[in-house]
């Protein structure tokens, strides 16, 4: 099939995902966007504590830029969602949609216990389909990524 995402000489990104990517990225979105609404710890590494150990300046600023920062998330889980079924995407798109998928790929390898890029997920029969998700959405970024790049 060729790669997922390949810039076009006009500058956009033609999208070539089949309907099983582009089913697994709306409900990955969708569980995402139920997710955002809480405060699951799954949630840590996209929301890393700006003052290390300081909770009282944590709050602080959780109280003050949260609701933006989740905001901003949930409008690219929309652009991405509206966008599922298209064949190419402008730059402004690419880059969205870029930024969700890495917020995906870090809510799961957190939930994959994934510390760094070294880490490797220890596989089992709970966590397989997880896992799945998490590497087919390294290849979408990696890809996305490269074609975004000059």
């Amino acid at each position: 099939m060729g790669a997922p995402f390949r810039r076009l000489r006009n500058g956009s990104v033609a999208v070539r995902l089949d309907e099983d990517e582009r089913s697994l990225l709306a409900g990955l979105l969708d569980q995402l966007r139920e997710l955002l609404g809480t405060d699951s710890p799954a949630l840590r590494r996209l929301f890393p504590p700006p003052y290390g150990d300081d909770d009282e300046r944590n709050a602080g600023y959780a109280v003050l830029a949260g609701a933006e920062l989740v905001e901003r998330r949930l409008a690219a889980i929309d652009t991405v969602l509206e966008g599922l079924e298209l064949d190419q995407l402008d730059e402004e798109q690419a880059l969205v949609w870029m930024r969700a998928l890495n917020d995906l790929r870090l809510v799961l390898g957190t939930v994959l216990d994934i510390t760094d890029d070294d880490s490797h997920p220890v596989v089992t029969e709970d966590n397989l389909a997880t896992v799945a998700a998490y590497e087919h959405l390294g290849m979408l970024l990696d890809a996305l990524v490269h074609a975004l790049t000059p």
